[in-house]
């Protein structure tokens, strides 16, 4: 170690002692504002973290989505060039109270036994303490470090409705990107978390006509049919996966595969490289004496690193529709992400951990979902190292002291060490960098090619919003603005937006200089009707219509003139109705967003 670096080392070694009562303090103030998720308020710890921030000098600003939610971004930049460094974490946390087992109040932040107890110390509250005192020290020794340090702490990481992270990008996005990110989730000081599994929600629906439960010749049971989707929804667990390496390195050495269901518990490592399915919730009936008219039921399908979210959706959405009382609606899709764990800050993390005298950890892969998505999604490391979390969703949470200290040593060390160095030089191709060319390839999800198909297509109600444009040349800037005025609208009338946009585009009969018919529409429930700023219509069923599956973020236009002379090819005539489906995309990966393309047609 140069003396430059054992100096700096010192230095933060020295504050973090003379601090822990202020840091301890903190944290537990922080776990006593109550911060569960929903509803998500975080506005009292907010205030608490802003606090810290104002007396030591540091100014921020805040990015919000809604006003109990609020959001900051803090950044210290160096005298001296060099790469960016992230801290992020969140404040929102889970539930507490119905658990069994609490002995104390949930949100009590009580000191004792030299812990920290109550909901969400682990998860992330403790770190959330643990990244603030290390940019805080950061900053401090602006003068010997390069580069710069950012601290974003949110709200809303738990629901997953990207009114955290993720509105930070869509809002200020140069100031999000990094070279590197650290989070302090819990991982446990034994392990380095390197990667996530993804997660898929479905909202399935049954309607049937209902009777007398002594007529079943009258109409089918909406349970029952709901029973057996739920019994063909495990055929999603046979899809095969193609994982990357660095998972299957884990499961494949004996001693790895021991070592990580040690951490991970056992079967852990059984379940890596596999899609499984829950269903969370399940409503119907009204009385044993009715056949039940309804049933809608809540299923969550975790995606493994590799798993192509599209593929899943696909089959779950077939299954579906092998029972016409039943439809399926996609709530959300958050695909697997992964950092390369033999990166530069994994190693500089396992050293730094092993030179404060402690285990060194494990790379292993997570399959708790974390913010970590937003940058590694487009290629950012990003690694989580935070203290043991096995009882975040439990009665008695709680945290030591003696890992909180550790957590603020180990985040503020590994980001100095990770600052001091220079700027890495941009690779021009990958013949001078052979290594990081097998990295990035071996984190790309491989794809199923799709061929066009001629389909029926079921009617969709959507609320819509329309306008017009002169030619398909003038969409794309139209598109966008007339989502965002539809997605405002509908938030502000209160209706929950889903997953799947979709855009509409017709022949304009009127003409007077106008060749399309433009439309932005989100499906909805029956319980939602029109209103300021949107309509309510029922997209018509199409007897015949083409489809096939246009890959990335790049223009449709190419997948749409494939599929005009597919169309030709075929003896078919096509008609002026086409519909995207956006089914996969932002902030997914680029490569893996999936966009369906629909087209009328007819018999020459």
């Amino acid at each position: 170690m140069d003396n430059q670096l054992q100096k700096i080392r010192d230095q933060i070694l020295e504050w973090v002692e003379r601090d822990e009562e202020k840091i301890v303090d903190l944290f537990s103030r922080l776990v006593k504002c109550e911060t569960p998720s929903p509803p998500g308020d975080t506005r009292d710890a907010m205030a608490l973290v802003q606090g810290h921030l104002d007396a030591e000098g540091l100014s921020y600003k805040e990015v919000n989505a809604e006003e109990m939610m609020p959001n900051i971004i803090s950044s210290v930049q160096m005298p001296n060039e060099g790469r960016h460094l992230m801290f992020n974490g969140h404040l929102d946390v889970l539930p507490a109270g119905d658990e069994p087992g609490w002995i104390d109040d949930p949100w009590s932040g009580k000191i004792a036994d030299g812990r920290v107890w109550g909901r969400g110390t682990s998860d992330m509250k403790a770190g959330v303490t643990a990244m603030l005192f290390a940019f805080t020290y950061l900053s401090q020794l602006r003068d010997e470090l390069k580069g710069k340090i950012s601290l974003t702490i949110v709200s809303d990481e738990e629901t997953g409705y990207g009114r955290g992270t993720g509105y930070m990008f869509d809002q200020i996005e140069s100031e999000m990107e990094a070279d590197c990110v650290l989070t302090a989730e819990p991982s446990g000081t034994d392990a380095i978390s390197f990667a996530s599994k993804g997660y898929m929600q479905l909202n399935i629906r049954v309607a049937t006509r209902g009777a007398i439960s002594g007529y079943p010749n009258e109409s089918k049971s909406s349970i029952r049919i709901a029973s057996d989707i739920i019994r063909d929804l495990d055929e999603l667990e046979g899809i095969q996966v193609d994982v990357p390496s660095s998972i299957t390195d884990i499961i494949s050495v004996p001693q790895r595969r021991e070592r990580y269901d040690e951490l991970r518990g056992e079967g852990a490592a059984d379940i890596l490289p596999l899609i499984t399915v829950n269903i969370g919730t399940i409503e119907g009936g009204s009385s044993p004496s009715v056949i039940s008219p309804d049933c809608m039921f809540s299923v969550s399908v975790v995606l493994p690193v590799g798993a192509d979210p599209y593929v899943v959706f696909s089959k779950a959405r077939d299954i579906v529709a092998r029972y016409p009382e039943a439809e399926i609606e996609l709530e959300g899709v958050d695909s697997a992400d992964v950092s390369d764990p033999d990166s530069e800050m994994a190693h500089i993390l396992q050293e730094t951990v092993e030179g404060l005298g402690w285990t060194k950890p494990e790379m292993v892969p997570d399959v708790a979902i974390s913010d970590c998505r937003y940058w590694r999604y487009r290629g950012t490391p990003a690694f989580w190292y935070g203290p043991d979390g096995s009882d975040c969703s439990a009665a008695n949470e709680s945290v030591s002291i003696n890992e909180l200290l550790h957590i603020v040593r180990t985040h503020a060390l590994a980001a100095a060490k990770y600052l001091m160095k220079d700027q890495i030089k941009e690779v021009d191709s990958e013949e001078n960098n052979p290594e990081e060319s097998v990295v990035v390839s071996e984190t790309k999800t491989k794809q199923v090619k799709h061929k066009p198909e001629i389909k029926s297509l079921p009617s969709l109600r959507v609320a819509r919003i329309t306008t017009k444009a002169k030619s398909f040349n003038h969409i794309d800037p139209i598109i966008g603005p007339l989502f965002d005025q539809l997605y405002l609208s509908l938030t502000e009338a209160g209706v929950s937006v889903g997953a799947v946009p979709i855009a509409t585009f017709e022949e304009d009969e009127e003409g007077n200089g106008y060749e399309l018919i433009v439309s932005a529409a989100y499906p909805v429930g029956p319980e939602v009707i029109s209103g300021e700023g949107f309509e309510i219509v029922e997209l018509p069923g199409i007897e015949s219509a083409v489809t096939t599956v246009h890959r990335g973020s790049e223009s449709t236009d190419a997948t749409w003139n494939k599929l005009r002379r597919w169309i030709s090819r075929n003896g078919y005539r096509p008609q002026e109705v086409y519909r995207e489906f956006y089914i996969v995309a932002h902030p997914n990966p680029p490569e893996l967003w999936a966009t369906e393309l629909q087209q009328l047609v007819t018999q020459k």
